[in-house]
């Protein structure tokens, strides 16, 4: 593929930090899983991280008001195969587990909308700062799509069942709350408190600090991560080949809308299945009403 070119995230050194972040702020950083795409460019500055001797650690943000709004749905090459989602599944948890395997610790720094595939990205960080005003879901959910498989190991059964069948938003003390995020940063805060944490992981020993994330996620895989993973692969592959029967209240497809009204089209059809939250958000002294 040659030298790649980063053109959807952008490198900043801090010292002994290499930040990677998304950088489409004008379209709320969405994430491609184009040949030489976001996914590509991350796995490359990742690799970059790694064989420099100066990088100690990674943090991955995003630019502009949000993380990410979540997959290029507009910009991905359309799959029209049982075995075209099957390899889009496939691609994507080798993309995953490529960032779960790092060679060196990754923080992540989520403000704004996290959704969809940028959950899934989260989730791949070894801990994860959010802003106070970071908002996490699975609205693809409503259009019949995936996204929840890689959260059960994270939030449980429960929380993953309800954040892609309902699709709906929470906030981030809902997040820290369900085990999604480590920690809720003000949000004019959020980045200095990230990188804060990212330096004092570079001042470690690298190599006990490589090996006792491997030994946590050793642990993780053996209780049953690691085939979590391969099972659920085959189940999206399937639900993605189901998607093209998905509809909007109006009965087109979601296929029809993407291609003639692109994201526009498909915030008009959630709205118009609800646009309320039927989860209650907490209120100040922590109780649900």
């Amino acid at each position: 593929m040659g030298e790649m070119v980063f053109d959807e995230v952008a490198l900043v050194r801090h010292g002994a930090v290499l930040e990677i972040r998304l950088d489409r702020p004008d379209k709320l950083n969405p994430i491609s899983a184009r040949p030489g795409g976001t996914r590509d460019q991350i796995i490359a500055a990742i690799t970059l991280a790694e064989t420099d001797d100066e990088i100690r650690s990674v943090l991955l943000t995003g630019a502009g008001k949000a993380f990410s709004a979540g997959g290029d749905v507009v910009g991905n090459k359309p799959r029209e195969t049982a075995a075209e989602q099957r390899a889009f599944v496939a691609a994507g948890e080798a993309f995953h587990s490529r960032l779960r395997n790092a060679a060196l610790p990754v923080v992540g720094a989520v403000h704004g909308l996290c959704l969809g595939a940028a959950l899934s990205l989260a989730s791949c960080c070894d801990i994860v700062l959010a802003s106070d005003d970071a908002r996490f879901g699975l609205p693809e959910g409503r259009m019949g799509l995936v996204g929840a498989t890689a959260l059960v190991p994270v939030v449980g059964t429960q929380w993953a069942k309800f954040l892609i069948m309902t699709g709906e938003i929470i906030d981030a003390d809902r997040a820290v709350s369900i085990g999604l995020v480590l920690s809720v940063e003000p949000a004019d805060r959020l980045h200095q408190r990230a990188l804060d944490l990212a330096e004092r992981l570079t001042r470690l020993p690298g190599e006990a600090l490589l090996l006792n994330k491997q030994a946590i996620d050793a642990v993780a895989d053996a209780s049953g991560r690691a085939a979590g993973r391969t099972a659920a692969g085959g189940y999206d592959a399937v639900t993605l080949s189901n998607s093209p029967q998905a509809t909007a209240p109006d009965g087109r497809s979601f296929r029809e809308i993407i291609a003639t009204e692109g994201t526009a089209g498909l915030k008009a059809a959630r709205a118009a299945q609800y646009e309320s939250n039927w989860l209650a958000q907490p209120t100040e002294s922590g109780d649900d009403r």
